[in-house]
C-alpha cells in the first residue's frame, strides 16, 4: 500500500472476511460503505477496462458524503 502511494483502506484479516463474507476465491474486491455494510463484491480476475471503470463508479456511488474524489489507478507501466 505504502509503495504504490493507496490512501484506501484494506483489511488484511482474512480469516475475519472468510467468516464474515463466507467466500472463498482469489482474488476477492469490496466496496464497503462508511457503515461497514459490503456494497460490492467482486470474485475473480478481470484486466478489462470496463472492469477498471465499473469500480470507479461503484466506488464513487458509494463514498462517503463530503468527500471529493475517489482513488485512481496508477498508470500502466
Amino acid at each position: 500500500m505504502k509503495e504504490h502511494q493507496f490512501t484506501f483502506p484494506v483489511v488484511p484479516a482474512y480469516a475475519y472476511i472468510e467468516d464474515t463474507l463466507h467466500s472463498l476465491g482469489i482474488p476477492q474486491n469490496w466496496i464497503v460503505d462508511a457503515n461497514g455494510v459490503v456494497r460490492l463484491k467482486g470474485l475473480g480476475y478481470d484486466p478489462s477496462e470496463e472492469w477498471d471503470d465499473a469500480m470507479v463508479e461503484a466506488i464513487e456511488k458509494n463514498k462517503p458524503e463530503g468527500q471529493t474524489s475517489v482513488p485512481t489507478r496508477p498508470p500502466k507501466q
